[in-house]
């Protein structure tokens, strides 16, 4: 998935679309019926949201938060 659509590599700065992922990402990732899909599918979803827009301070530092979530989690 190409969350910038353009698959060229270019970082889509779309602050309001990185708060939504960010919002899904965060709450998806608290529900116990969600830990169904892996640490490593949820790390790859975070991983798209920051290598494919332009992050704003805090959100670079929510997107490591998670991370170092994930990175406590089996799989």
């Amino acid at each position: 998935m190409q969350p910038n659509g353009y698959g060229d590599g270019r970082r889509l700065n779309a602050s309001y679309v990185v708060e939504s992922e960010l919002e899904h990402l965060e709450r998806a990732m608290r529900q116990p019926m969600m830990r169904r899909l892996n640490a490593g599918y949820w790390r790859r979803r975070v991983l798209e949201v920051q290598c494919g827009y332009e992050l704003t301070e805090q959100q670079g530092v929510r997107i490591e938060r998670m991370l170092q979530q994930l990175a406590n989690c089996p799989g």
